[in-house]
Protein backbone atom coordinates (compact mmCIF):
# COMPACT_ATOMS: atom_id res chain seq x y z
CA UNK A 1 0.00 0.00 0.00
CA UNK A 2 1.24 2.99 -0.91
CA UNK A 3 0.24 6.66 0.72
CA UNK A 4 0.16 10.10 -1.54
CA UNK A 5 1.43 12.94 0.00
CA UNK A 6 1.10 16.91 -1.32
CA UNK A 7 2.80 19.36 -0.36
CA UNK A 8 1.96 23.20 -0.34
CA UNK A 9 3.52 26.43 0.49
CA UNK A 10 1.02 28.88 1.97
CA UNK A 11 3.04 31.81 0.73
CA UNK A 12 3.47 30.34 -2.54
CA UNK A 13 1.13 28.32 -3.74
CA UNK A 14 -1.84 30.32 -2.70
CA UNK A 15 -3.66 29.99 -5.65
CA UNK A 16 -2.91 26.17 -5.58
CA UNK A 17 -4.16 25.33 -2.11
CA UNK A 18 -7.01 22.78 -1.79
CA UNK A 19 -10.45 23.77 -0.84
CA UNK A 20 -11.60 19.92 0.13
CA UNK A 21 -8.90 17.22 1.99
CA UNK A 22 -9.59 13.78 0.99
CA UNK A 23 -8.80 10.86 3.16
CA UNK A 24 -6.40 9.11 1.58
CA UNK A 25 -3.81 11.69 0.88
CA UNK A 26 -1.50 13.13 3.40
CA UNK A 27 -1.27 17.04 3.38
CA UNK A 28 1.96 18.73 4.17
CA UNK A 29 0.98 22.33 4.78
CA UNK A 30 4.17 24.81 5.50
CA UNK A 31 2.60 28.22 6.57
CA UNK A 32 4.95 30.01 8.32
CA UNK A 33 2.06 32.68 9.78
CA UNK A 34 0.13 28.99 10.97
CA UNK A 35 -0.56 30.01 14.54
CA UNK A 36 -0.81 33.87 13.86
CA UNK A 37 -4.02 35.79 12.86
CA UNK A 38 -2.51 35.52 9.33
CA UNK A 39 -2.58 31.70 8.89
CA UNK A 40 -4.33 30.68 5.81
CA UNK A 41 -5.89 27.27 7.38
CA UNK A 42 -6.90 27.84 10.67
CA UNK A 43 -4.89 25.69 13.53
CA UNK A 44 -8.37 23.11 14.00
CA UNK A 45 -7.83 21.77 10.33
CA UNK A 46 -4.51 20.21 11.16
CA UNK A 47 -4.08 16.82 13.29
CA UNK A 48 -0.60 17.48 13.90
CA UNK A 49 2.30 20.12 13.68
CA UNK A 50 5.83 19.97 12.95
CA UNK A 51 6.87 22.89 14.26
CA UNK A 52 10.48 23.91 12.42
CA UNK A 53 13.03 25.23 15.00
CA UNK A 54 16.30 26.62 13.22
CA UNK A 55 19.90 27.62 15.45
CA UNK A 56 20.74 31.00 15.28
CA UNK A 57 23.62 30.13 12.38
CA UNK A 58 21.41 27.40 10.49
CA UNK A 59 18.87 30.46 10.60
CA UNK A 60 21.19 33.12 9.75
CA UNK A 61 22.27 30.83 6.42
CA UNK A 62 18.65 30.95 5.92
CA UNK A 63 17.89 33.80 5.29
CA UNK A 64 20.98 34.89 3.34
CA UNK A 65 19.95 32.01 0.47
CA UNK A 66 16.54 33.85 0.97
CA UNK A 67 17.67 37.46 0.73
CA UNK A 68 19.72 36.38 -2.77
CA UNK A 69 16.78 34.97 -3.93
CA UNK A 70 15.18 38.00 -2.93
CA UNK A 71 17.44 40.22 -4.99
CA UNK A 72 17.85 38.52 -7.96
CA UNK A 73 13.91 38.23 -8.32
CA UNK A 74 13.15 41.99 -7.35
CA UNK A 75 10.39 40.92 -4.95
CA UNK A 76 10.53 39.70 -1.25
CA UNK A 77 8.75 39.41 2.05
CA UNK A 78 5.37 38.51 1.22
CA UNK A 79 2.74 39.81 3.32
CA UNK A 80 -0.66 38.66 3.79
CA UNK A 81 -1.75 41.75 5.26
CA UNK A 82 -1.24 43.77 1.46
CA UNK A 83 -3.95 43.37 -0.95
CA UNK A 84 -6.88 41.30 -0.98
CA UNK A 85 -4.98 37.56 -1.04
CA UNK A 86 -1.46 39.44 -0.14
CA UNK A 87 1.43 40.54 -2.18
CA UNK A 88 5.09 40.71 -1.96
CA UNK A 89 7.14 43.87 -1.40
CA UNK A 90 9.78 44.81 -3.67
CA UNK A 91 10.47 46.70 -7.40
CA UNK A 92 9.61 43.29 -9.15
CA UNK A 93 13.03 43.93 -10.97
CA UNK A 94 15.64 41.55 -10.67
CA UNK A 95 18.73 42.55 -8.81
CA UNK A 96 17.45 46.20 -8.51
CA UNK A 97 19.64 47.82 -6.01
CA UNK A 98 16.72 50.11 -4.34
CA UNK A 99 15.59 46.41 -2.98
CA UNK A 100 19.06 45.98 -0.94
CA UNK A 101 17.86 48.17 1.95
CA UNK A 102 13.94 46.99 2.32
CA UNK A 103 15.62 43.29 2.04
CA UNK A 104 18.25 43.94 5.08
CA UNK A 105 15.34 46.05 7.31
CA UNK A 106 13.31 42.72 6.70
CA UNK A 107 15.99 40.05 7.57
CA UNK A 108 16.59 42.33 10.49
CA UNK A 109 13.20 42.59 11.72
CA UNK A 110 12.86 38.80 11.57
CA UNK A 111 16.06 37.82 12.88
CA UNK A 112 16.23 40.30 15.90
CA UNK A 113 12.38 39.27 16.64
CA UNK A 114 12.59 35.50 16.19
CA UNK A 115 12.73 34.62 20.03
CA UNK A 116 9.43 36.67 20.86
CA UNK A 117 7.48 35.33 17.45
CA UNK A 118 8.41 31.83 18.44
CA UNK A 119 7.48 31.79 21.73
CA UNK A 120 4.29 32.92 20.88
CA UNK A 121 3.69 30.02 18.59
CA UNK A 122 4.60 27.70 21.05
CA UNK A 123 2.07 29.18 23.38
CA UNK A 124 -0.57 29.03 20.83
CA UNK A 125 0.23 25.69 19.74
CA UNK A 126 0.08 24.56 22.92
CA UNK A 127 -3.10 26.22 23.71
CA UNK A 128 -4.44 24.34 21.19
CA UNK A 129 -4.08 20.56 22.07
CA UNK A 130 -3.14 19.47 18.87
CA UNK A 131 -0.13 17.12 18.75
CA UNK A 132 3.01 18.73 17.61
CA UNK A 133 6.59 18.45 17.43
CA UNK A 134 9.70 20.43 17.33
CA UNK A 135 11.49 19.69 14.47
CA UNK A 136 15.49 21.07 14.42
CA UNK A 137 17.61 21.70 11.38
CA UNK A 138 21.14 20.84 10.89
CA UNK A 139 23.47 21.72 8.25
CA UNK A 140 26.27 18.89 7.99
CA UNK A 141 28.64 19.22 4.95
CA UNK A 142 26.09 21.56 2.83
CA UNK A 143 23.31 19.18 3.27
CA UNK A 144 19.97 20.01 5.72
CA UNK A 145 19.34 17.37 8.18
CA UNK A 146 16.17 17.38 10.27
CA UNK A 147 16.46 16.02 14.12
CA UNK A 148 12.80 15.54 16.03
Amino acid sequence: MYLVAENYDCDYDRDKLPHEFLDDIIYIIEDVHGPTKNAVYPLKFFDEIYYLLPSRWTHFNFWLSRMAIWFKTGKFSWNPDLGESGEWQGTDKPFDLRNIIPIFKTFWNDFSNKKQWIKDDLRIIRKSKIPFTTVIPLKIKGRIYFSI
